[in-house]
């Protein structure tokens, strides 16, 4: 394979590349927007809070906040592209410890 036979394979690939993580952003936001926590579905009877108020609640930082919630210590939800917590999760978590 000639050199520049290779430069143009090796241009063709990334432009492919770019174009796959483009399609995979699209339906990483089209899953998120479809699957995750939607309006309709929220209990109005549960209230739902922030991150910033679940911090003041339970008296901890967003990073310590986080972990809890990596660690599936504090059930989350996301609606869209925010974070929300059952008040009543937040509630329990505080009782057992």
């Amino acid at each position: 394979m000639k050199k520049l036979d290779f430069l143009k394979a090796f241009e063709n690939l990334i432009l492919e590349v770019q174009e796959l993580k483009k399609l995979h952003f699209r339906a990483l936001f089209i899953l998120e927007n479809q699957t995750l926590l939607q309006p309709e579905t929220l209990n109005p009877n549960e209230e739902w809070i922030s991150v910033k108020e679940t911090c003041k609640i339970v008296g901890c930082s967003e990073v310590t906040l986080w972990k809890l919630r990596k660690e599936n210590i504090l059930p989350y939800s996301r609606l869209k592209r925010t974070i929300r917590f059952k008040k009543v999760d937040v509630y329990n978590y505080l009782n057992q410890k």
